[in-house]
């Protein structure tokens, strides 16, 4: 780890990466030169290419000041003896030492033994002449007691410190294994394991975000690989307790901004201007991933000086140029990562891991991934109360089932003439009628999920049982990266207009299907027309007219729901009419799907003879009654007395519709 102060600055500018191949020489050159003699040649080998130039100058500038407070802070860092003095079988308050098992940028770290608790420990030996400050010292202990509060599954736990006054010694969690490091210095990692380590640092990201802790120094070497698996963080919050943002220049009597970290894994404003925030994480933690996907750093510049103009003025190269078979989702959650601009990069680790769980999702051969094996750490971020949102959600649930069964009903007495008197039903029943008329198309749904489950499950089976197949995918997707980049190359804006004509076309054929039974059901709505398609002879259709309709709900449903969560992370616009006639073409759909329930599957009423015509009775209130005459001219329904000569009652129930078949005016069956 290294760090330094330097003046702000914002300069820089972007090269392409077939500028930077022929202009890179030149910068190691124009390094050790004076301002106006760099600026003479820059300009005399690129004579007609301004913004080259300027690019080129702004690298030099920043190298400039970096270089100059890293060597300032080199020399006011010199090693300390006391880290010699450690030698196994030493005592440091209860914790004896084992061994030497590593160093790092902040100290040396040892294997010790609690003798009060009998656990293995890791001390790490913090010293040199930055500790003699009193003020360094506080906010060092400022920041490790921050630390310690820490208390997540992928975040290696501070337990104590032992302080005198020539150094400080931190008492960790010792966790076996090796660092990501030293797995990638061998060989890159397999990328489904790089990812779900990247997802594990990543949920250690997001506990301590969200408590106003950023790590600031995040590399492979600051994780630890357990041999299960597992990933912990180290150091967190201790690189920025070194380097504190509140220090002053005594000379210059002023603050200044301060670079931390280490500057192969620094995003490109820590580099410029020093900023310390979460995006910064995110960047580290994106070229953490490159390297233990692809064995490599994105930027790997020998020269400090093309090394920084690199960061700061090139776009990183796809991973999958360095390792062929990486997929094209990762290539793209990488370049979002790896941007120059904090903006365009995932604004939080949350939504750093969300990309990559869907990148997991692909590597397993399912549509979305599994939780990790940290799955528990999400409590901590439960922010809210249980109990009430499980409150919310059942009240959510009974509205939402009582405006559905509101319409179901609705669209069945209405046409009847039925009051509530007459239908002898109160708005308490409405929730029960929603409830019933969602039954089968959840039914459908259920067993289209369960369906595509299980086909996924068999793929990744089939995939991880024949690996003749597996490397076939694989050459199919390396073969085919191109075209994959092309589509996921595809603006948010065209794939929605996309989805909304095959939404459009599939509601087209829908209506071309069940054209018959759609109009008759909206001749019963509107007491005028034929009702054919109505009666029972037609009660396979029914159920297909329901089922046609979840499996559209579905299929549109979830591809609009994806496609917005893809324009929350990217920010591209979506025009406001094709959301807007997304969203009425979703509503139809439901409403179509529910609407018409009791006309299909719950419309019995008792049979009865009013003036020799078949009719219903389908609603009481008094001597008062409601019957539906469906062979009869619109309007079907009429309101007599019960004591009326000419009703004749059977008792037999029904459907409402059953003496259109037996007239034999029902239309042609429908195909």
């Amino acid at each position: 780890m290294t760090a330094a102060t330097y003046k702000k600055d914002t300069t820089s500018a972007i090269v392409s990466r077939q500028d930077w191949e022929r202009a890179k020489d030149i910068l190691t050159v124009a390094a050790g030169l004076e301002a106006k003699e760099r600026t003479r040649i820059i300009e005399a080998r690129f004579p007609d290419d301004p913004t080259l130039r300027g690019g080129l100058l702004s690298m030099l500038q920043a190298h400039d000041k970096i270089t100059a407070t890293l060597s300032a802070l080199a020399d006011t860092q010199p090693a300390s003896p006391v880290e010699e003095a450690i030698r196994a079988g030493t005592l440091y308050g209860p914790y004896r030492v084992v061994r030497l098992i590593g160093a790092g940028g902040m100290g040396r770290v040892f294997l010790a033994q609690d003798t009060r608790l009998g656990r293995r420990v890791a001390l790490k030996s913090l010293a040199g002449s930055w500790l003699k400050s009193s003020t360094a010292r506080q906010r060092l202990l400022r920041e490790a007691r921050t630390a310690a509060a820490l208390s997540h599954p992928h975040i290696a736990t501070l337990y104590d410190i032992l302080e005198d006054e020539q150094s400080l010694l931190l008492v960790m969690e010792y966790v076996e294994g090796r660092t990501a490091a030293a797995l990638t210095a061998e060989a890159p990692m397999p990328l489904g394991h790089a990812v779900r380590l990247t997802i594990q640092i990543a949920e250690a990201l997001i506990y301590a975000h969200d408590r106003g802790i950023i790590h600031c120094d995040l590399k492979p070497s600051n994780v630890q690989v357990s041999p299960d698996g597992s990933a912990k963080v180290l150091d967190f919050g201790l690189a920025r307790a070194r380097y504190d943002q509140d220090a002053v220049d005594p000379d210059a009597g002023t603050h200044e901004v301060l670079l931390v970290g280490t500057p192969s894994y620094m995003p490109p404003e820590r580099l410029l201007n020093g900023t310390l925030n979460v995006s910064g994480d995110v960047y580290s933690l994106g070229v953490t991933l490159f390297e233990m996907a692809t064995g490599h750093l994105p930027f790997e510049e020998r020269a400090s000086v093309t090394l920084i103009g690199a960061i700061i003025g090139t776009a990183a190269p796809p991973a999958s140029s360095i390792t062929p078979g990486i997929p094209a989702c990762l290539d793209n959650v990488l370049a979002r990562a790896l941007a120059k601009d904090p903006k365009e990069r995932q604004q939080t680790a949350r939504e750093f891991c969300r990309d990559l769980q869907e990148v997991l999702g692909v590597l397993d051969g399912e549509s979305s991934a599994k939780p990790s094996a940290s799955a528990p750490s999400r409590q901590y971020g439960w922010s809210y109360s249980r109990t009430l949102f499980a409150a919310t959600v059942i009240v959510a649930m009974v509205v939402g089932l009582t405006l559905v069964g509101f319409i179901t009903s609705t669209a069945y007495t209405s046409p009847l003439g039925l009051t509530m008197a007459f239908e002898e039903q109160s708005p308490l029943s409405w929730p029960v009628w929603g409830l019933r008329s969602l039954v089968l198309p959840l039914a459908q749904i259920s067993a289209a999920l369960l369906l595509l489950w299980l086909t996924s499950q068999l793929w990744r089976i089939t995939l991880a049982t024949f690996e003749p197949l597996r490397h076939f995918r694989e050459r199919i997707i390396a073969r085919y990266s191109k075209l994959l980049d092309y589509v996921h190359g595809i603006p948010i804006r065209t794939l929605a207009e996309g989805l909304l004509i095959a939404n459009v076309g599939a509601i087209a054929l829908f209506w071309l299907r069940f054209q018959d039974l759609v109009e008759s059901f909206m001749h019963f709505v509107v007491n005028s027309g034929s009702l054919a398609a109505l009666a029972p002879a037609y009660a396979a259709e029914h159920l297909w007219f329901v089922r046609a309709l979840s499996l559209l709900l579905l299929g549109f449903g979830w591809g609009w729901y994806r496609l917005f969560t893809m324009k929350s992370r990217v920010r591209e616009p979506i025009r406001v009419t094709t959301s807007v006639a997304a969203v009425i073409i979703l509503v139809l759909t439901f409403l179509l799907m529910t609407a018409p329930y009791r006309s299909f599957f719950q419309s019995k009423g008792e049979r009865v003879f009013h003036q020799s015509d078949p009719c219903y009775l389908v609603g009481k209130k008094g001597n008062d009654a409601v019957l539906f005459c469906p062979t009869q001219k619109p309007p079907w329904s009429k309101l007599v007395n019960l004591n009326d000569p000419a009703l004749k009652r059977t008792g037999n129930r029904e459907s409402i519709f059953s003496p259109i078949s037996e007239n034999g005016t029902k239309s042609p069956k429908i195909p």
